[in-house]
């Protein structure tokens, strides 16, 4: 994390850590704060939309981490190359964290909603 440093006078320094001062981060979503958004999503419950954590907009995609994009269900799970964001509007769920068994059910529904089975 970086520090900001802010110099008020020529002898005083402060340190924005120190006061509390801190850039806000923007709230957490998950897949059932979106849930209207995307037709992958209409098969799962609420405790199950609750768990599946949206990456936030702005943050790095880890190298070789695999993703899945809400807004393109037919691209399926990808890894990512590295150096990619996510996007404003963008609907990442990233598989790390994910339980293993409704990562795999949301892939299914991802290829239900563009026609493909398994």
């Amino acid at each position: 994390m970086l520090r900001r440093i802010q110099i008020v006078k020529r002898w005083e320094i402060t340190d924005d850590e120190a006061t509390g001062d801190r850039p806000t981060e923007a709230p957490r979503l998950s897949a059932l704060d979106v849930r209207g958004e995307h037709r992958v999503l209409s098969s799962f419950t609420p405790r199950d939309l609750a768990e599946l954590r949206l990456v936030p907009e702005g943050s790095p995609l880890v190298r070789y981490g695999w993703y899945l994009d809400l807004h393109d269900p037919g691209r399926a799970e990808f890894a990512a190359e590295g150096g990619e964001r996510v996007k404003p509007g963008q609907r990442l769920i990233a598989r790390d964290g994910t339980d293993p068994e409704l990562w795999d059910a949301l892939r299914r529904a991802c290829g239900h909603v563009v026609g493909r089975s398994g």
